[in-house]
């Protein structure tokens, strides 16, 4: 084989911040900037039942945290591709990160954007974050890619 006149570099990983956005870091390494949210935030609080991640056991929510979004907590929807899922409404998700731009497109709560919700540690798909027009934030997370607690780290 024969040699290179040129050298290989090899760049160091870029780190990649605990909060605020990583340029490039978006799906597909778009160049779209993606969101990092501080996984270790989502630990429940005392006395409440943590909500897990059910691939590697990451505190996503807790038991606490669950809303009501249209006059319920659990919703049954289809995406344009006929997936149904089943989702549960939650005020905040410490321990997903978002995914992806933010779009108006097929929302399944009217007045709202959404993007995607990933598992902060292993990145599992497990939502969506919504933007209401009127302001705030929740999140639809599937109910079957989570799991009661005990967290990985209390194990």
């Amino acid at each position: 084989m024969p040699l290179s006149p040129f050298p290989r570099v090899i760049q160091p990983p870029r780190p990649i911040p605990r909060w605020g956005r990583a340029p490039g870091d978006g799906p597909g390494r778009t160049g779209r900037p993606g969101r990092m949210i501080e996984p270790r935030a989502g630990a429940a609080l005392p006395g409440d039942r943590p909500l897990c991640c059910i691939a590697c056991r990451a505190v996503v929510t807790s038991e606490n945290r669950r809303i009501t979004v249209d006059g319920d907590h659990r919703h049954t929807f289809a995406n344009p591709y006929g997936h149904i899922f089943e989702i549960g409404c939650f005020a905040a998700a410490p321990g997903c990160l978002g995914a992806g731009a933010v779009t108006s497109d097929f929302s399944w709560f009217p007045g709202t954007r959404w993007q995607m919700a990933l598992c902060a540690v292993c990145r599992l798909h497990l939502g969506w974050r919504y933007v209401p027009v009127s302001g705030g934030f929740f999140f639809g997370l599937i109910l079957n890619r989570l799991v009661s607690g005990p967290a990985a780290s209390e194990v």
